[in-house]
């Protein structure tokens, strides 16, 4: 019985490194990718295999798209605190409330037609099969639903 122990030891050692060793270099790629400053473009280049030029006409519809998506996110969160205080206040609804509400709506929606303009510049440049991947890769953010997470994704890269 003993001998099974002085052999499993060791056994459960190697596997364990092994593993190790598995997962490190399978997520390597992850994050070197995930912590240069364009990691969702280099991510978004290798899921659509991107030429250089296509790649260079994103970055640049990227960076023009990159101030306008900051500020309407700073303009959501502004509205979020402001309906969050206005819920705090009062124990029933009353016509500020139902005010902040439609503001953070409207700001929501201005948001998703801004990222679907966006995301169809970006169509643009793509082949159609290209095309019809990066729809799919987007989908749930052009319906509002909460994404799931992706290598090297960031908030730069979406609404």
């Amino acid at each position: 019985m003993k001998r099974i122990f002085l052999l499993a030891a060791p056994i459960a050692l190697i596997a364990a490194l092994v593993y190790a060793a598995t997962l490190f270099f399978e997520l390597l790629p992850i994050w070197h990718i995930g912590n240069g400053p364009d990691a969702g473009l280099q991510w978004l280049r290798r899921e659509l295999h991107l030429s250089d030029p296509q790649l260079a006409a994103i970055a640049r519809l990227q960076e023009a798209y990159r101030p306008r998506c900051q500020a309407m996110c700073r303009q959501i969160l502004a509205a979020d605190s402001k309906l969050e205080a206005l819920l705090r206040q009062n124990r029933s609804i009353t016509p500020e409330i139902l005010a902040a509400m439609a503001e953070c709506d409207r700001l929501r929606s201005d948001c998703r037609q801004a990222f679907l303009q966006h995301v169809y510049a970006v169509t643009g440049k793509l082949s159609p099969q290209q095309q019809q991947h990066y729809l799919t890769l987007v989908a749930d953010e052009l319906l509002g639903l909460v994404p799931t997470p992706s290598p090297g994704r960031n908030a730069s890269s979406g609404p």
